[in-house]
């Protein structure tokens, strides 16, 4: 039976692509016939496409890429263009040009808008429950400020971005600190090439009864000492304990729709592939998939230009800026992806940005930068 439909499609299309009806058709059906088999025989073991998929765990370990396999997300570095259509490929067949919505996470790391960060205040520290103005836990503290944003923040649409400012309160972290060149000091998120304080270096430094700092002030005055002592070429990194430390914490949140969450790394994506069936050998179909990397712009992005980052959108009305002029409007976006994003030149990107034009409203732009000049994609 299902050689019998297949056989039917075949026909149908020779209908269509025929000039003779009644010559040609039989003609060919022959060679149809044949490819017929080998068309069977190459989906075996497939399902038909549905209208719409999420790829699961067990999917991405099909892929040829072992970091796809292992971390189960596509990224910047193995994009979905290059490595999604061989999973389906593997799990289903279709008709020509069947399109197939399919879900898949990509990992792009949250920006972070420093500059505009709404900073936790004391009183809402109270109102969180928290007795001291900081938490002492990450992960309740990210649950907590999500309520917050839910309870204080209004006229949100789906995809709006907030960071927030923290004070994160943790004993015996490490922490980094850089001495410069003039023996001045300041304290490092992280550092991969760092020194680590030994024994005796927290000893000549008055702090040899715990080796630890008690407070990260206490690491920041004592570094460019410490630096001096052991005749070390500035600048240099230096990695110690501090018993109890205060750190800065930035969170990007991102509104479903219905409430705040926090935006992770690692996020899900919708797009539509269609299949390409090519008849005279069948082994060559296969899914394609959008080759743009998918960017939607944040306050960030908005704040490089002060016309965008008033109500974090672009004024499409005549005689603002960009308003009708798209090259404007592209060149402003290139502008955005290159403060924040670290494009390469000829890749694709799909870029979704808020516009008001009278009423507000969001749209996608493909955009591709060639020689470090942005231009508007289209095939």
């Amino acid at each position: 039976m299902k050689k019998l439909a297949f056989l039917n499609i075949f026909i149908v299309a020779l209908l269509f692509t025929s000039c003779d009806p009644n010559e040609l058709i039989y003609d060919e059906l022959d060679l149809q016939e044949a490819n017929l088999d080998e068309y069977y025989e190459y989906n075996i073991g497939k399902e038909g496409a549905p209208e719409s998929y999420t790829l699961t765990d067990e999917d991405y370990e099909l892929s040829s890429d072992e970091g796809v396999a292992d971390y189960k997300n596509f990224s910047e570095y193995t994009l979905p263009k290059d490595f999604l259509p061989e999973i389906l490929n593997i799990k289903f067949f279709a008709p020509d040009a069947y399109a197939m919505k399919v879900t898949y996470n990509f990992y792009a790391k949250p920006v972070v808008d420093e500059s505009n960060a709404k900073e936790i205040s004391e009183a809402e520290y109270s109102s969180m429950g928290q007795s001291y103005p900081n938490f002492s836990d990450e992960a309740a503290a990210e649950a907590l400020i999500a309520k917050l944003l839910d309870r204080s923040t209004y006229d949100n649409e789906v995809g709006d971005e907030n960071t927030v400012l923290y004070r994160l309160y943790v004993k015996s972290e490490t922490r980094y600190i850089r001495v410069n060149a003039d023996l001045s000091a300041e304290i490092l998120d992280y550092s991969s090439d760092a020194y680590e304080l030994t024994d005796a270096d927290y000893g000549f430094l008055g702090y040899g009864n715990y080796n630890n700092f008690s407070y990260i002030d206490q690491a920041e005055e004592s570094m460019p000492n410490l630096a001096i002592e052991l005749g070390h070429d500035l600048p240099q990194d230096y990695k110690c304990v501090v018993y109890t430390s205060y750190s800065d914490i930035y969170i990007v949140y991102i509104f479903d729709g219905s409430e705040w969450a926090a935006k992770q790394s690692v996020m899900p994506v919708t797009e539509v592939l269609n299949y390409s069936l090519n008849l005279d050998d069948v082994t060559t179909s296969t899914w394609w998939a959008d080759p743009a990397i998918k960017i939607a712009l944040g306050s960030a992005d908005y704040e490089v230009y002060p016309d965008a980052c008033s109500y974090y959108n672009f004024d499409l009305r005549t005689g603002k800026n960009p308003g009708t002029d798209a090259a404007i409007l592209v060149e402003m976006v290139g502008a955005m992806l290159d403060a924040n994003h670290s494009p390469v030149d000829d890749q694709q990107y799909l870029v979704t940005y808020a516009y008001y034009d009278g009423s507000n409203g969001t749209a996608d732009i493909r955009v591709l930068r060639t020689a470090g000049v942005w231009s508007e994609y289209s095939n």
